[in-house]
């Protein structure tokens, strides 16, 4: 059952992709033959891949992949919803054996690191054929950037305007990150976005900084000041967290006792990502240390 759930739009783009890295050229024909598209379907995939990848035409109407290079750049940014797309089609496809999964993408793009991918392998997420139609709206506005964007918002229905900067997979969902007219950055669930549409107004310019700010934080909670804070982890949690760095930037500041520095933009931020191995760090920053312990406090007296 989870192979027939992964032969859809998710595999189906894993598995174009597939052939332009394993053939030296590839065809409308090939896509029909090879994967049980239809002629008009095989042709729309195929667009799909040209415009994302660096693919040429050939003389006799075939195409070709110039580099692996260029699949590389595509797949490595953990803002990309095609590397989480073709994370989540392993995902159904070796529920068992998510780790060979994963091996199985860094040696097929010959990647060293593919920071996201374990998070996205291991967490159960929104189906993504409920949202593709939705996501493709958005990407109109991603690709060309010279409009605000206009939708009803499901969650508290009523109708949101934004300037539309990236979309982002967190925890199971996937999200658009946009910006107020005051620069205000706003994460919304693209399961609740409906009736996407534009006025017709120019969107904002957006500063450096606040660019910056959205493209290093590995949630969707953000902020407007970096926030560093030092954490001493435990023998048996430190591997791991040099194996599968979760937070964008971190650094290793000592090593007995185990030390690293990460930054932040929100406390939540920090919080969020850091509850699920609480009984293996220490926080040693004064402010960060007193924020944990407030909401761990407000835990313990709402539910002991």
């Amino acid at each position: 059952m989870r192979v027939q759930e992964g032969e859809r739009v998710i595999s189906k783009l894993f598995r174009v992709i597939n052939l332009f890295v394993e053939n030296k050229s590839v065809t409308t024909a090939d896509l029909v033959e090879k994967l049980g598209m239809n002629k008009r379907t095989a042709q729309r995939y195929l667009s799909d891949a040209i415009d994302y990848m660096d693919i040429r035409k050939n003389d006799d109407g075939s195409y070709s992949l110039i580099n692996k290079e260029s699949v590389y750049s595509l797949v490595k940014r953990d803002d990309s919803y095609l590397t989480a797309t073709m994370l989540q089609y392993a995902r159904a496809l070796f529920p068992e054996t998510r780790y060979d999964a994963l091996d199985k993408y860094i040696s097929l793009f010959n990647l060293q690191s593919l920071t996201p991918a374990l998070q996205v392998l291991e967490t159960s997420s929104i189906d993504y054929n409920k949202i593709d139609n939705t996501i493709k709206n958005i990407e109109y506005f991603l690709k060309f950037r010279c409009l605000k964007m206009n939708f009803l918002y499901l969650k508290d229905n009523k109708m949101k305007i934004t300037t539309p900067y990236k979309i982002m997979f967190y925890n199971g969902f996937w999200y658009l990150i946009g910006f107020n007219d005051n620069e205000e950055v706003r994460a919304y669930r693209i399961d609740y976005i409906v009736d996407i549409t534009s006025n017709g107004e120019k969107p904002i310019e957006i500063s450096e900084k606040s660019k910056k700010m959205v493209d290093n934080t590995t949630s969707i909670w953000f902020g407007n000041e970096e926030l560093y804070v030092d954490i001493e982890l435990s023998d048996g949690i430190k591997e791991y967290f040099i194996e599968r760095p979760i937070f964008k930037n971190m650094e290793i500041i000592s090593e007995a006792p185990f030390t690293i520095r990460v930054m932040v933009y929100n406390s939540m931020a920090l919080y969020m990502e850091l509850m699920p191995y609480a009984p293996y760090f220490k926080i040693l920053t004064p402010e960060a240390r007193q924020y944990f312990a407030a909401k761990l406090k407000e835990a313990y007296e709402k539910h002991i």
